[in-house]
């Protein structure tokens, strides 16, 4: 027993460290780290940001008016990073020009300006306050090229217009500082600079709130009042995103405690750009926000965090239940798409992808869609061109393989030249260049085929085909229509007609045919008893002989083929020569006619053949029929 009872707690230990090997542990749960924070500071400036800025401040200051004018006005175009060369000259004029001389100079020219309105108000007769110049138009205009006081204040002047017009939250800094470093007399024409700034001024004020001067910070809280700004629920009124953005940060590095709730609210905002400033401001703020975020991980997650979490855990914290809430409908989004693309819906799997990086720019399973993307591209007709392009953007920004980032390129240059294309524009070069990115680009290569070719719309693939099948089935339609069309049996012709012979139509065939006469023929054609001998006559029969030249052939009338039969067949014979009297002269031959057009031939007195008349006359005597006279 003793015995057992070992065995199996041996086999109990040994089995223990088994089960728990086989169960995998839990992953540890990554919470995102908190975003660094841009700096405030101003570093050092870049060489050519300081060059072509003295080189502008030079011709502001140039003695030649046309020069001068033509610097002024090209103020408007100052360039971003000329910021921090700015802060840097400004703090050098302040440290080496005369403040009080530059007051002077500015006093004077501020009073001539405002003389010269006046006097304008008074030779148009108008009254009222007399409104100041703007500073900057009056120094320029009443120059002074040899006066140093009047070169750094031109120079300052021209700063104060570049960085409005530069018009982000640094150059707002810089602008404050001007007031800082040259006192009172520049606080009227900062306020209208700042005030011309509009809600991009907002974030600088905030800051220059907690400046060691007290006179500072007073002023950018009346500034603030001015523009109906202030408290941190109207700051964050506005449509600009970039100034939302710089005002929550700005709330977190004064460590505002009545903006942390605020702030926190727009940590979990559906624009990335402002998610991620709030998240900053979280930083910022640290302790000072740290009741806020431990209420509101309560309010999201329904219960208390933990005593022991310090405020930059329960930050985190609650920004991984932020981004699981919200990325839940992502991630709805995005098998929507798969799906689709799956099914062969290009369309709605390109909807759903633009829904999840509208959601999130920065999805993590982004680089699964570019498939999508191309699919809807590649079968986009020409009513979607502008909706494949866009696609094909999104694709090459999402896409993270440098493999396929030429065929990327070549389609989206491919569409680019369709585009033009429809807008009448050919532009071969894209579709060449799309073709070195991708020789298997077959759309490119058919584009091209279709500029040389003068044509305006691409042709499918499959219309070669199309074409083919339409030719085939022409021809056996053909083929058909030989086989089964028979032609009209024409009506049998009697052997004894001669189709040749114009039969005259009767007058009277409209009218109902009359008792026949006794005295008349019953057949409108006579025809000759062949076995009557013909009566010798000299004096007829030389008249017989040129009975063709006297008697042209009647005019033809259609042949009618209701003609009664004749009663003999008609065999064409030549007439016989007639026998010469002894007891007459013999007459001369007649030449013999010539040969007459294909036409009845002449009556002879062997051949019993029928001959035309133009109209029947009653028969009288057995006499040969009678040569019919010719018609005028």
């Amino acid at each position: 027993m003793a015995c057992l009872l070992a065995w199996t707690v041996t086999a109990s230990a040994q089995t223990a460290p088994e089960s728990q090997l086989a169960a995998p542990p839990t992953p540890p749960l990554v919470l995102p780290e908190l975003p660094e924070v841009p700096s405030s500071s101003f570093g050092k400036a870049s060489p050519t940001a300081m060059e072509e800025l003295d080189e502008h401040l030079k011709r502001v200051r140039s003695g030649d008016p046309v020069v001068r004018e033509r610097a002024v006005r090209e103020v408007l175009e100052a360039k971003q990073d000329w910021v921090t060369a700015i802060y840097h000259r400004v703090n050098h004029l302040a440290d080496t020009a005369d403040a009080d001389a530059m007051k002077e100079t500015l006093r004077k020219i501020r009073n001539r300006g405002r003389d010269a309105v006046r006097d304008d108000m008074r030779r148009e007769g108008e009254k009222g306050k007399v409104e100041t110049p703007d500073y900057f138009a009056m120094v320029a205009e009443y120059a002074a090229a040899e006066d140093e006081s009047w070169q750094a204040l031109i120079s300052v002047l021209a700063m104060s217009r570049m960085l409005v017009a530069v018009g982000n939250v640094e150059a707002a800094r810089v602008l404050i500082q001007i007031y800082v470093r040259f006192g009172e007399f520049l606080r009227v024409d900062i306020q209208k600079q700042l005030a011309e700034l509009g809600d991009r001024a907002a974030p600088a004020l905030i800051e220059a709130r907690k400046h060691p001067a007290a006179k500072i910070s007073q002023w950018s809280e009346r500034q603030l009042d001015q523009m109906g700004k202030a408290i941190a629920s109207e700051l964050v009124q506005t449509t600009d995103q970039q100034a939302l953005a710089d005002v929550l940060r700005a709330y977190g590095r004064i460590q505002d405690p009545d903006a942390a709730r605020i702030i926190i609210s727009f940590a979990n905002s559906e624009r990335a750009q402002v998610r991620l400033a709030a998240r900053q401001a979280v930083r910022l703020l640290g302790e000072v926000g740290n009741w806020q975020l431990r209420e509101t991980y309560q309010d999201i997650v329904g219960k208390t965090p933990p005593r022991d979490w310090p405020w930059k855990r329960t930050a985190q914290e609650l920004f991984y239940q932020f981004d699981r809430l919200r990325l839940a409908q992502v991630h709805q989004y995005f098998e929507a798409g798969i799906a689709a693309q799956k099914k062969g819906d290009f369309s709605a799997a390109r909807q759903a992808f633009d829904q999840v990086l509208a959601h999130n720019p920065m999805f993590d399973r982004r680089d699964e869609m570019v498939d999508g993307y191309v699919a809807f591209a590649a079968q986009a007709d020409a009513e979607h061109l502008d909706a494949a392009l866009l696609a094909m953007r999104r694709a090459e920004r999402i896409n993270s393989d440098p493999k396929r980032q030429g065929k990327l390129e070549s389609l989206r240059l491919t569409l680019e030249a369709e585009a033009l294309l429809d807008r009448s524009l050919a532009d071969q070069s894209l579709l060449r260049k799309a073709l070195e990115l991708d020789p298997e680009n077959q759309r490119a290569r058919q584009g091209i085929a279709m500029i040389e070719r003068g044509e305006r719309t691409r042709r499918p693939e499959y219309s070669r085909y199309y074409g083919a099948g339409a030719i085939g089935i022409v021809g056996l339609a053909a083929i058909l229509l030989i086989l089964l069309w028979r032609p009209k049996t024409p009506v049998p012709v009697p052997a004894n007609v001669n189709v040749n012979v114009p039969v005259p139509v009767p007058e009277a065939a409209a009218e109902p045919a009359a008792p026949p006469q006794p005295d008349a023929a019953a057949d409108p054609v006579p025809v000759p008893d062949p076995a009557a001998e013909p009566v010798p006559d000299a004096a007829s029969a030389p008249e017989a002989a040129p009975a063709p030249e006297a008697a042209p052939a009647p005019e033809a009338a259609p042949v009618n083929m209701n003609v009664p039969e004749p009663a003999l067949e008609p065999v064409p014979v030549p007439a016989p020569e007639p026998e010469p009297e002894p007891e007459l002269e013999a007459a001369p031959a007649p030449e013999p006619p010539p040969e007459p057009e294909p036409g009845p031939e002449p009556p002879s007195e062997a051949a019993a053949s029928p001959v035309p008349v133009p109209e029947p006359r009653p028969a009288a005597t057995a006499a040969p029929a009678p040569i019919p006279e010719p018609k005028d």
